[in-house]
């Protein structure tokens, strides 16, 4: 996988190794972005976590499609501003194992998705929902040797359900569908069809559209997708909805909390209970965009989708609980932040060291301490690391050790422990002791006074 691993070491700590750094979006190397915020941010990165990031929905969505999908050559482009379509296009992507891009508009492809298209080895898109219903203009606007091999629905939300969901049918060769995924029609519920699209993603099952309302029709087009689903997994506000029609096999399964981030976590526990990763989304609504292509890499990765609700606000109890029990059953083993600096303006690991193991040995502080306090030349001074993680915990690990100094004459550091070392200064002078614990590097000063 083209992302940061997490080994298992001999005595059960998580260790950071890195398995393709070309395709990985850790500190300074996010290839679409090269601003000083986005900089700043993955400066703070803590070893254990990735990010993909962006300074808006388009962005996020190349870094999705860099690090999941770098030898692509076929994408499906939605509109972002039809917020809908690239959810509604998910399971879509998944089976195609196909990156999702976003225009600007319906009509407009816009230059960040143009500039970030020619980076990439894609040359065919799969236009879906508006984009599709403006094909035309879309074809017009892409560069040589970029061509459109498949347009699927229009600027009807529903309609693009539908014509996905035939779309997926024909690639699955299948009847009817195993399961199906109800979601609310309305604009406002939205973060519904966010949540739903990681698993809709994973078990190739296309979502539908019905109305918020129980006396309301569903649309003819997607009738015949729910009313003969071996299940239909009815998410969130779509609770409301009556699904008179379905087959008497049909299995109808809610899954809805009293907040976002209960219905979240009943897909959860539901689809996931043993996630091997973990992505955390802003669950606030004017951040939700931000989440609009991660589904394919989510279900990709076999992983689980959370909230979090801006910084310095805590984890709902429910997510810490999720945490708990995945990480306690050592199932996970990567964290990545989905979203940028306006998303996520400071990243507070401290919402989930307590909870992710390679959070809660990354090393957050050192410090050293000299025994004497005063060190003078031709003495022997002990040198001590304590180094602690994000979490709050000591960190025993072995200390890798250097120095460089002013001194006139040699000096030999050798270490005496795990975190100690024994250091003679022949000359007085300044020193600097260089002292590594898990891949973190610190150094310290040290003054030596003459000898008495």
């Amino acid at each position: 996988m083209n992302r940061s691993k997490i080994n298992r070491m001999r005595n059960g700590i998580p260790k950071i190794t890195m398995l393709t750094a070309s395709a990985l979006m850790m500190a300074g190397s996010l290839w679409a972005l090269s601003g000083s915020a986005e900089a700043a941010t993955y400066a703070q990165l803590t070893p254990g976590a990735s990010l993909l990031a962006g300074t808006n929905r388009y962005q996020v969505a190349l870094s999705v499609a860099k690090v999941a999908y770098p030898t692509a050559t076929t994408a499906i482009l939605a509109s972002g501003a039809n917020e809908a379509d690239p959810l509604l296009a998910s399971p879509l992507a998944s089976q195609l194992k196909a990156p999702i891009l976003l225009t600007e508009s319906a009509s407009k492809i816009g230059s960040i998705t143009l500039n970030g298209l020619a980076k990439t080895k894609i040359t065919s898109l799969i236009l879906v929902g508006a984009a599709a219903a403006n094909a035309s203009a879309i074809k017009a606007q892409l560069p040589q040797g970029i061509t459109v091999s498949a347009v699927y629905g229009n600027a009807s939300p529903t309609a693009t359900a539908a014509s996905v969901a035939g779309a997926l049918k024909k690639i699955e060769g299948v009847s009817n569908f195993k399961s199906v995924f109800a979601v609310s029609d309305a604009p406002n519920n939205l973060v519904d069809m966010v949540s739903a699209a990681p698993y809709a993603a994973m078990t190739g099952s296309p979502i539908m559209l019905v109305p918020p309302s129980s006396t309301a029709t569903l649309a003819s087009s997607e009738a015949p997708y729910l009313d003969n689903a071996g299940t239909v997994y009815i998410v969130g506000a779509a609770t409301a909805f009556t699904f008179a029609n379905t087959s008497a096999a049909t299995q109808l399964v809610p899954l809805s909390g009293r907040s976002r981030s209960q219905t979240m976590l009943a897909l959860d526990n539901k689809m996931m209970p043993n996630a091997t990763s973990v992505f955390v989304a802003d669950g606030e609504n004017n951040h939700l965009v931000d989440a609009l292509t991660v589904a394919p890499f989510i279900a990709m990765e076999q992983g689980a989708l959370v909230y979090m609700y801006g910084p310095n606000h805590p984890v709902p109890t429910g997510t810490q609980g999720f945490l708990s029990n995945t990480t306690q059953t050592s199932t996970v083993n990567t964290l990545t932040f989905v979203g940028g600096p306006t998303t996520i303006p400071t990243i507070d690991y401290s919402m989930f060291e307590q909870d992710f193991p390679a959070l809660g040995t990354a090393v957050k502080s050192m410090t050293m301490s000299t025994s004497p306090t005063s060190p003078t030349a031709d003495s022997i001074v002990t040198l001590t690391i304590s180094a602690t993680s994000v979490a709050g915990n000591s960190i025993t690990s072995p200390v890798t050790w250097s120095i460089t100094g002013s001194g006139a004459s040699s000096s030999v550091i050798e270490s005496t422990g795990s975190d100690t070392a024994a250091f003679v200064a022949i000359s007085p002078g300044s020193y600097t002791v260089s002292a590594s614990v898990d891949g973190t590097t610190q150094t310290f000063p040290l003054t030596v006074g003459a000898a008495k």
